[in-house]
């Protein structure tokens, strides 16, 4: 029996007509992404990637996402990115160390 293979996605022509800003770490979004930026708690971490805070369904998350510009040139969340919870949001902030630790290896 064969095992099939997938194969990935090259990157789209769309892709990499995306429009990017310079990146500005650790900074509160200058100017609004979206609805309820600066409200959320919104942090660039490089170019068009965002660290967002916000509540839903009554559950705080902490949302890392990649942005991309639209046709109308209006900034919008990306597929590419991961929502953690509060807890996921803490486990990931307690084991932080090993992980410099680990990068300090390379």
């Amino acid at each position: 029996m064969r095992a099939s293979l997938k194969r990935k996605k090259g990157m789209s022509s769309k892709s990499e007509k995306r429009l990017k800003t310079e990146a500005k770490p650790s900074r509160v979004a200058e100017k609004p992404l979206g609805q309820g930026s600066k409200e959320e708690g919104m942090f660039q971490i490089g170019t068009m990637r965002y660290v967002k805070v916000s509540c839903f369904k009554g559950k705080v998350l902490v949302d890392i996402r990649e942005f991309y510009t639209d046709k109308e040139g209006s900034t919008k969340p990306g597929r590419k990115g991961i929502s953690l919870s509060a807890d996921q949001w803490n486990r990931l902030k307690a084991i932080i160390p090993e992980i410099d630790a680990a990068v300090k290896k390379f």
